[in-house]
């Protein structure tokens, strides 16, 4: 015989179950169906601005090849290698990057640039850096672990030198 008392308490655990099952769903999916992009920076708090060097003691990444920036572009979370990234202003970038534990992404939002980074596999990628010299963020576009938010580098923009003058590489 079922009593009103067991009805419910059936009904506040089906209440229960489906209130569980809800906030469940909501932490997983609901956050990137409601206005949560993991590939959106400033949904993680960061800055997605310009700011001025500081230092002047950076020199280039990669090689220059063929008029163009080569440099191998690496990640592992939470980080980029190298970081930072340094090019000259102007160039024309090939990113060869690759992924050495889960699926990345990385997005310079200044230069309108961003592709995923396949696992253990390089695959280039084309940008031209900013004319304005100095520090750029970037970001992880693509969800890959628990400090996806906190995956960031630099983009570090040295400014175009005259020929002969001494420090970085004489552009042609």
């Amino acid at each position: 015989m079922t009593t009103r008392h067991d009805k419910t308490y059936r009904w506040i655990g089906s209440v229960g179950l489906v209130a569980l099952l809800a906030i469940t769903l909501w932490n997983n999916y609901g956050k990137s169906l409601f206005g949560h992009d993991h590939s959106d920076p400033s949904h993680h708090g960061n800055s997605t601005e310009r700011r001025s060097l500081n230092d002047s003691g950076f020199t280039p990444s990669g090689k220059l090849m063929n008029g163009k920036r080569v440099v191998d572009f690496d990640a592992v979370q939470y980080r980029f290698i190298p970081d930072p990234l340094v090019v000259i202003a102007g160039e024309h970038i090939e990113l060869r990057v690759m992924s050495k534990d889960v699926t990345h992404g990385v997005m310079i939002p200044e230069v309108d640039f961003s592709t995923d980074m396949p696992m253990n596999k390089r695959k280039s990628a084309f940008f031209t850096a900013p004319s304005a010299p100095g520090e750029y963020p970037i970001f992880c576009s693509v969800f890959c672990g628990a400090e996806h938010g906190d995956m960031t580098g630099k983009l570090i923009v040295l400014p175009k030198h005259q020929e002969g003058e001494s420090g970085h590489e004489r552009q042609h």
